[in-house]
């Protein structure tokens, strides 16, 4: 049986309806001080694809709440993100930083998860979303910090090559 490759929680995510709001409630009930909220960085910054296809440019927004043991990430998602499947508002998916992203994925589909249906790259690191609710109760999010350099260089000419990274 392969593994993820790490027992260690990187985030949480929750989408939200109104990202102000439920930032300020956990500051509050944290004792935290509110932070910063910032829109997704976009196409220019993160090349990301879902279902194969190139995301569209959004304007999801997101706060990050460091945690003792993990960080909080809150996002406010966009019409873009509900076109894509990654909407809807709750717990959104629990991420891990992993060795080896393409290890975490085979992990994952021996348990009968589908391929990841969402991935990006983004500078210093790369992610992979898997919807697996049924076999472990919501999505997962595995990330690998590694140069990604040539595959986002060869991306901003060919983003079908991508595709073979899945």
């Amino acid at each position: 049986m392969t593994t993820l490759g790490t027992t260690k929680l990187c985030h949480i995510c929750i989408n939200v309806p109104n990202i102000d709001e439920v930032v300020q409630n956990w500051a509050t009930l944290l004792g935290v001080p509110v932070p910063e909220i910032i829109t997704v960085p976009g196409p220019e910054t993160v090349y990301s694809y879902s279902y194969g296809k190139a995301d569209p440019p959004n304007t999801c927004r997101l706060a990050v709440i460091q945690l003792e043991n993990a960080l909080l990430e809150i996002v406010e998602p966009d019409q873009s993100w509900e076109d894509t499947g990654r909407g809807g508002y709750g717990v959104k998916h629990l991420s891990f930083i992993v060795p080896d992203r393409r290890q975490a994925q085979d992990a994952l589909a021996e348990l009968g998860a589908p391929p990841a249906y969402h991935i990006g790259y983004y500078p210093g690191g790369t992610y992979a979303f898997t919807h697996c609710p049924r076999q472990l109760g919501t999505e997962i999010n595995v990330k690998t910090n590694v140069d990604n350099t040539a595959i986002r260089a060869e991306l901003a000419t060919n983003p079908d090559a991508h595709l073979r990274d899945l």
